[in-house]
């Protein structure tokens, strides 16, 4: 074993780190930060695109159930796993409309005849229940005669039914199944009428 000389003083060499403590951690966080961020961004974009979206009504056409300037969302899932049923409320995206949407009724679906009759909306031989604000149409329209629906065909009017222009107007018409985007479910806004839509009434 070597013997210490006495007097003398043992050194130990380090290697000098340049790197400032913590300053590792620091970048990591900031990487981390960074992911999150951008996770985040990505799936509200993807939650706009394919699922859900805030929308606003416009004009008077379906008063009293929706009114003018109401904030709305927009289910863009519910006819991907669904199938669009008579009553409901949608989201029209036509040809050429960019990103503005008609927010319409569904009342004829694929296989239904339509017509006006002596002033009541009658459904494959039936006449509406007076309870729903359309079953009176004194404009009738194409509705004049009958309407028979093709496949993925949609018959779509507006619940305030002198005011609205819909599928009643040979400039509307029928509206295909790959123009409706979705189901209007929920008023945002105004918050005094907050809450979920029930197509009934």
């Amino acid at each position: 074993m070597r013997k210490k000389r006495k007097g003398s003083l043992e050194f130990t060499l380090q290697k000098k780190n340049k790197t400032k403590p913590g300053s590792k951690y620091t970048i990591r966080n900031i990487l981390n930060t960074f992911f999150i961020v951008f996770a985040a961004v990505v799936l509200g974009f993807a939650v706009t695109q394919f699922c859900f979206q805030s929308v606003y009504m416009t004009g008077p056409s379906m008063q009293d159930k929706l009114l003018n300037d109401d904030e709305l969302i927009l289910n863009k899932m519910a006819y991907k796993i669904g199938k669009i049923n008579r009553y409901d409320i949608v989201a029209i995206k036509r040809i050429g409309s960019e990103d503005y949407y008609d927010i319409k009724r569904v009342v004829g679906i694929p296989g239904d005849s339509l017509s006006v009759v002596a002033g009541r909306l009658v459904i494959n031989g039936k006449q509406v229940d007076e309870k729903y604000p359309f079953a009176v149409i004194n404009s009738p329209g194409v509705l004049s005669d009958s309407v028979k629906l093709g496949d993925d065909e949609y018959f779509c009017i507006g619940d305030n039914v002198s005011n609205s222009e819909d599928s009643r107007f040979i400039n509307y018409g029928n509206v295909q199944k790959s123009e409706i985007k979705g189901k209007i479910i929920y008023i945002i806004q105004p918050k005094e009428r907050r809450g979920k839509i029930n197509n009934g009434y």
